[in-house]
């Protein structure tokens, strides 16, 4: 499933293109979800309370907030780089004062189908090449959970709680093993917890707070370790 967002003031720009996403998502077999915004600050007021889009088109010309400084908070301040962003405009000349923020593409109004079209089919291949699945089982039941989807895991006994962004997952395993088979991102804070750094919102020296309002505590033997690779995410030296 993925969620897409659509900021824009113009209502009917909005309506055309959910349609046309909903179209076109439909030719590809893809599961979707579409969120219109009609304000910068709305959809920053979203982000911020913890609600995450694999993809946002962003007007550029908003009447308050603009698209480049919404662009802006959710590279700068929420330090997602996973988020595709595609601008929109009935100006070319913006173009190049997007760089900074790192867009997959630049659209230019009126919003052509085969255009959207294009940057959804570059958007899934790019999506499918960085999927990596934490395998799992239930019973007899095996599943594949993309690491992406998950905030962190907690371990209670022999019991592991898998909190995703809209669910949570229960299974028996160890979380020492489970952390061997996740990738570099997933950072242990304590011996019932796991995190995903890419979805820590505050950092403190003896808890973090997650992007869903979560605080976990960091137990003694982990802070010096969990405080350096945070400070080291935040400054944009890697995981």
């Amino acid at each position: 499933m993925y969620r897409i967002a659509i900021c824009d003031d113009e209502i009917n720009i909005c309506t055309g293109l959910e349609e046309m996403l909903q179209k076109i998502m439909q030719e590809f077999n893809v599961q979707f979800e579409i969120e219109p915004w009609f304000s910068g600050e709305r959809l920053c007021q979203d982000l911020d309370a913890g609600n995450r889009y694999e993809l946002i088109f962003l007007d550029i010309q908003m009447l308050t907030l603009n698209g480049i400084d919404v662009g802006k908070l959710i590279r700068n301040d929420l330090n997602d780089f996973k988020t595709q962003i595609v601008y929109i405009s009935y100006h070319k000349d913006y173009a190049i004062h997007l760089f900074k923020t790192q867009p997959l593409d630049f659209l230019v109004k009126p919003l052509a189908y085969d255009a959207v079209k294009d940057v959804i089919r570059t958007f899934l291949k790019l999506e499918e090449k960085k999927k990596v699945f934490f395998e799992y089982h239930i019973g007899n039941n095996y599943y594949k959970q993309p690491c992406d989807d998950i905030l962190y895991l907690q371990s209670d006994d022999k019991k592991i709680q898998m909190i995703l962004f809209r669910e949570k997952k229960e299974f028996y395993g160890k979380l020492k093993t489970i952390m061997s088979q996740l990738p570099s991102n997933f950072l242990q804070i304590h011996q019932s917890f796991a995190v995903n750094q890419d979805y820590v919102k505050e950092y403190a020296y003896e808890k973090v707070t997650m992007i869903n309002g979560h605080t976990l505590s960091i137990s003694r033997p982990y802070r010096n370790i969990v405080r350096e690779k945070l400070i080291r995410k935040k400054e944009g030296g890697g995981k």
